[in-house]
């Protein structure tokens, strides 16, 4: 009896430490990169799944075109959310962010949006110590 006790606590166990490191190794730990982390070397991006943040500019929303700009310190990229939807609180001159894969078209990179992320901009700031 003492014995099936112990067998069925450690098949108990171990199911759960299964459980444990198949959900580790099923999510993916998301990098967010800036703009200009990407835009510095965009080859290196080019037609992968991409988490990028950076500024909506303004004045650059183009609802027909389904397309805006999103800016860093020192690069822009083109971002097309043909395939994703404005969220509610998207405005020009906000921060996002946004999962995608950065594509080149004639000569200039897009991020094809799959994701557009708002929020509270404190949440994309640095805080400076």
């Amino acid at each position: 009896m003492i014995a099936s006790k112990k067998t069925k606590l450690l098949i108990i166990s171990l199911a759960m430490v299964s459980l444990l490191l198949l959900m580790l190794i099923s999510v993916d730990p998301e990098v967010q990169y800036s703009v200009d982390e990407v835009m510095e070397n965009p080859n290196d991006h080019e037609n992968k799944d991409l988490f990028v943040r950076g500024d909506v500019l303004n004045n650059s929303l183009i609802s027909e075109q389904k397309s805006f700009i999103l800016s860093g310190i020192n690069y822009e990229i083109i971002v097309d959310y043909s395939a994703a939807s404005l969220p509610e609180g998207f405005q020009e001159g906000l921060p996002v962010a946004i999962k995608g894969k950065l594509v080149k078209i004639d000569n200039y990179w897009s991020l094809q949006a799959s994701e557009i992320i708002t929020g509270c901009p404190s949440k994309y700031e640095t805080v400076d110590n």
